[in-house]
């Protein structure tokens, strides 16, 4: 089924930049935002039927240099914080849940550090970005070349950098975003996903949008991700909903553990039969969590939870 949003629209922030974003769902129901993977845009969501059933009011938004979002140069993982609450004090919403999927939990994580009151609920969904804040996290050769640009010329310029030289990757997602990962990629658990047209068509639209302005979008999100994010996982103070998909070999479960460990208040579900696509199955007990509810899944608890 394909998701038909209520609204697309921008903000104008207080620096000037313009944020993209769209929402979906009910649209007086309480709010989720939620923040898209790397690449990915504000244009999908999986999953409208149990969001309005749900009541909820999604709220998807482009990062900086995404889709409709203006640039940021240098930015940070917890500049997303700063983001998050000038657009939802613009948008006349008070309270809210926030859920990451892939590259989007640790800009989720950003959030639940510095605007803990104002949360209903954490939710971090099969994501190795996440386990970018692990000490001695394993780099590849590509890593490595990031973080030599960043030595040399600063975030800033080591972004717009990384984003020239991806250029020609970034075009031909424009032209065909099923190179960004298709069917023959999928787990076995997530290949419906691809194979239902709605839902595949959904998918590689945000992928095309995300690269409208070239590769500064991900090659921001890489820069910072290898940089300090100007917090860390135990300052925060929510309960964080964190699920894997068993099927993921995106992202290794022992880091995932590693991550909850690591969380002042945290409980990790394992979805044995999807992969990284394990929240287009599971959106409706992702979105009770969201909301400040249990997950109605089977979970345990992890880290200082697990000792109490």
């Amino acid at each position: 089924m394909t998701a038909s949003p209520l609204r697309d629209s921008t903000v104008g922030l207080s620096d000037g930049r313009t944020l993209a974003w769209r929402e979906w769902g009910a649209p007086t129901g309480s709010v989720v935002l939620a923040f898209h993977g790397s690449p990915g845009s504000r244009i999908w969501w999986p999953g409208e039927e149990e969001t309005r059933a749900a009541g909820v009011r999604l709220v998807t938004v482009d990062r900086p240099g995404y889709g409709g979002s203006d640039p940021l140069p240098g930015r940070r993982i917890v500049d997303w914080a700063a983001d998050v609450a000038e657009l939802t004090e613009l948008c006349g919403i008070d309270r809210f849940g926030v859920v990451g999927w892939s590259g989007g939990a640790a800009y989720a994580a950003a959030v639940a550090a510095r605007l803990p009151d104002r949360l209903t609920g954490v939710c971090i969904t099969c994501s190795a970005s996440i386990t970018c804040a692990l000490p001695g996290v394993e780099l590849d050769d590509d890593d490595r070349h990031v973080l030599e640009l960043i030595e040399r010329f600063g975030p800033a310029e080591a972004a717009s950098r990384s984003a020239e030289e991806d250029q020609e990757w970034a075009d031909g997602l424009r032209a065909d975003p099923t190179t960004l990962f298709g069917i023959d990629d999928a787990a076995e658990g997530d290949r419906w996903v691809l194979e239902d047209v709605g839902l595949a068509d959904g998918f590689y639209a945000s992928v095309r949008e995300a690269v409208r302005q070239g590769a500064i979008g991900s090659a921001s999100d890489w820069i910072a991700l290898l940089t300090p994010w100007g917090f860390s996982l135990g300052e925060i103070e929510p309960e964080v909903h964190l699920w894997h998909g068993a099927q993921d070999d995106l992202v290794k479960l022992e880091d995932f553990e590693r991550v909850a460990d690591l969380l002042p208040r945290a409980t990790l579900t394992i979805w044995p039969d999807v992969g990284h696509f394990g929240p287009v199955k599971y959106w409706e007990s992702v979105l009770v969590a969201a909301l400040g509810g249990a997950s109605g899944t089977e979970t345990r608890p992890t880290g200082a939870q697990a000792d109490s």
